[in-house]
């Protein structure tokens, strides 16, 4: 991301510098033109140098379109979401909106000198004719007024359209980047979200649950990643199954689980004692020549949040209680600690 962070003299030697350049190529010193070669004389992209000077080479090179299409590309765009679609769809739209505007102003400001012009000649005019003829250009510029108008409001409409386009794929785009695709729940970045959320709100008890699958390099090894994958989305759709208001469920990363319930320790611990033996009821077979059937088992730790406790502490005591529960044999459910005395 572009970056001006110097003092009063580098900006002004940079000032010096970037003016004879755009001097030399005939360069309107409009806001964006200067961003791009003050850019340019800072010499921290060398990608927009290289195309700058591709586009500009020398004097009589100048297209205002070129130029704005550099300024949206290194500078606009690094503010803008990841999505490219989104991307396109915005720089599309202001450049839609910033051309209509200036052809308004511009037709604006052409009917206004024309006002002027008629009033002068209607001031001193004394011939019939003349002051016919004066009438008659001034309607019709008039008219071309309110159609250039009636313009403006249609590129205002396609605009209101874009901008309804922009904020559906928003909202995809930021769907699509708090869900785990693999599994089709939500992932570790929503479930930091959804945990800070809950913790803040005191009024309601918080247990953490975080699930383990036991020995499952041992199951990608012996029936194939594309069998790995088949149980870790299985195991997904047993979470999703138990989302409600309540219980916000995850994949926490790898193999591993979590799931946040807004209820008491034995609501979380039920939880977790029904997710495992679902999870222990998954059968998958293996194909030819072994034909061998495997199953899965998983290790979970539960805890209850403590007043005030912060999310990687309550992660912390929730992953020591899944360590135990692997230490333990697998297959179990382990609570950890009690929350402290209040």
């Amino acid at each position: 991301m572009m970056e001006f962070n110097e003092d009063l003299e580098t900006s002004a030697d940079y000032l010096r510098k970037a003016i004879p350049l755009m001097v030399q190529r005939g360069i309107p010193p409009t806001p964006y033109n200067y961003a791009l070669w003050y850019a340019h004389v800072q010499g921290l992209n060398p990608e927009l140098s290289r195309e700058l000077l591709a586009e500009f080479p020398v004097g009589g090179s100048y297209s205002a379109q070129k130029s704005e299409s550099l300024f949206f590309k290194y500078f606009i765009k690094n503010y803008l979401p990841n999505s490219p679609k989104a991307q396109n769809l915005l720089v599309s739209l202001v450049a839609q909106l910033a051309r209509a505007v200036a052809k308004n102003i511009a037709g604006s400001q052409q009917y206004g000198d024309s006002l002027r012009e008629a009033r002068q000649i209607l001031d001193q005019a004394s011939d019939p004719s003349l002051i016919q003829e004066t009438l008659s250009q001034l309607l019709t510029d008039t008219r071309a007024v309110e159609g250039m108008h009636q313009e403006f409001q249609g590129e205002l409409q396609s605009a209101r359209d874009e901008v309804e386009l922009l904020k559906q794929e928003l909202a995809r785009t930021q769907q699509r980047a708090l869900v785990d695709a693999l599994t089709n729940i939500p992932n570790r970045r929503a479930f930091d979200h959804a945990l800070l959320r809950a913790l803040q709100d005191e009024e309601t008890p918080t247990c953490l649950l975080l699930l383990d699958l036991d020995h499952f390099k041992q199951c990608n090894d012996t029936f194939g990643h594309l069998m790995g994958d088949r149980v870790l989305q299985i195991t997904g759709q047993l979470l999703g199954e138990s989302r409600n208001e309540q219980i916000f469920v995850a994949r926490y990363g790898g193999e591993e689980f979590a799931a946040i319930v807004r209820g008491d320790l034995e609501t979380a611990i039920q939880l977790a004692e029904r997710i495992r033996k679902q999870v222990s009821a998954i059968r998958f077979r293996q194909k030819p020549p072994a034909c061998g059937v495997g199953t899965v088992t998983a290790s979970v730790g539960v805890v209850e949040a403590r007043t005030h406790e912060r999310p990687d502490e309550l992660i912390e005591r929730a992953d020591r209680a899944l360590y135990r529960a692997k230490s333990a044999g697998r297959d179990q459910v382990v609570v950890g600690e009690a929350p402290a005395a209040g």
